[in-house]
């Protein structure tokens, strides 16, 4: 079917008005990027009235706290998280596709009064802890999969207060530690000792140690020169640190942020996740010259199709790929037996350390293994505004 398509590249192109991105965590952001890519990443806050609000920066741009505000005096484009629960194009494609999120949990600033300044330990796990119990009261309906979300957070404290729930939610936290106040500039000057301590096969070893499924990473990890100055072995998206990599990683999930255009195929072709701040509709090629694929895990290609579409020259790209989205099958319409040649296929590429029956076992039409790689949209549709 798909053979058939690329032999009949339309001669017309379709002339489609130029995509306008939505603001960050917004609900049109995060509707965009749940049906377009394989997932979401949001963050959320807690409000005064205790509602969580998918929010990002700790001060509104007039200066207000989210935290000592009611969720109705924000500004017009942040929804609560259970507006964006009501809506059925985000819900239907996670609870039924196979599709995942991301949810950040984000602390107060010490300024804001709620969590008793910088020393407050325990009201710092007891603001996580509230907002853990709301969030898995709030998608507990859904039943997702074990394996279609995972709460995280900078907070150190986060699986301290986890353990004080009863919530099956999978958990993970982000290192090196970013404080939650402050410039983009000096909160990662602050985090740069945690960084050149770090390098990612020990985060990798921490976070397994910890139980969390999955490790959220810089992309200075992997590219630039940022990646030299760490502790241990260097890794990377090319040749011998890839390899490296591969190898150290043995399956275990590595989602890269901010996944820029000119590193996304590789991160994919490593057999990472791409958290992305690029969802426009509109990029068919990227930087790199080949052509872009949004939803690698919720609607794969396998490797035939993935060489002919590589082929196709630049200018054919966007018909190429409105014409496969059409033809190829969804993973939930995938039969059994296809999902497991997929599942065996990248264990063997990706030196997957799990065994088949363990991968499978989490494998059905609505669901897959944590070692799926992934482009997930980073706060909805990408990154718009704020200092984080």
């Amino acid at each position: 079917m798909a053979r058939a398509f690329l032999d009949r590249l339309p001669l017309v192109r379709a002339k489609m008005m130029p995509w306008e991105q939505p603001p960050e965590n917004s609900l049109d952001a995060l509707l965009h990027g749940m049906q377009v890519s394989d997932g979401v990443e949001f963050d959320l806050r807690l409000s005064v009235e205790g509602e969580l609000i998918v929010y990002h920066d700790t001060r509104t741009a007039d200066g207000r706290y989210p935290e000592c505000e009611e969720a109705s005096s924000m500004p017009d484009y942040v929804c609560t998280l259970d507006e964006l629960l009501a809506e059925s194009e985000f819900v239907e494609p996670w609870m039924n596709e196979g599709k995942f999120a991301c949810i950040e949990l984000k602390i107060p600033h010490p300024n804001s009064g709620k969590v008793g300044g910088m020393f407050s330990g325990e009201m710092k796990i007891d603001h996580m802890r509230r907002m853990i119990e709301i969030v898995d009261e709030s998608i507990r309906p859904l039943e997702l999969s074990s394996s279609g979300a995972v709460v995280y957070s900078f907070e150190p404290r986060l699986l301290k207060a986890a353990a004080r729930t009863s919530s099956k939610l999978r958990f993970a936290r982000l290192v090196p530690y970013l404080r939650p106040w402050g410039s983009s500039f000096v909160k990662r000057v602050f985090a740069s000792p945690y960084f050149i301590g770090l390098s990612l096969p020990r985060l990798m070893a921490m976070q397994r140690r910890a139980g969390a499924p999955m490790l959220p990473a810089a992309l200075d990890y992997l590219d630039g020169s940022k990646r030299h100055f760490t502790l241990g072995t260097t890794v990377g998206l090319h040749g011998r640190q890839l390899t490296n990599l591969t190898r150290k990683r043995k399956g275990f999930p590595v989602y890269v942020w901010p996944a820029k255009l000119r590193v996304e195929r590789a991160i994919l072709d490593a057999g990472l996740t791409a958290i992305s701040d690029e969802l426009s509709p509109d990029v068919h090629t990227l930087p790199t010259g080949e052509p872009r694929w949004l939803r690698p895990a919720t609607q794969p290609l396998n490797d035939e199709v993935r060489r002919e579409l590589d082929g196709i020259p630049e200018d054919e790209h966007a018909d190429a790929i409105r014409g496969l989205q059409g033809d190829i099958a969804p993973w939930s319409e995938l039969s059994d037996a296809e999902r497991k040649e997929f599942i065996e296929g990248w264990k063997k590429k990706w030196l997957w350390e799990r065994s088949v029956d363990a991968l499978m076992s989490e494998t059905s039409e609505t669901s897959m293994p944590w070692e799926a790689s992934r482009v997930i949209g980073h706060r909805g549709a990408g990154k718009t505004y704020g200092s984080g």
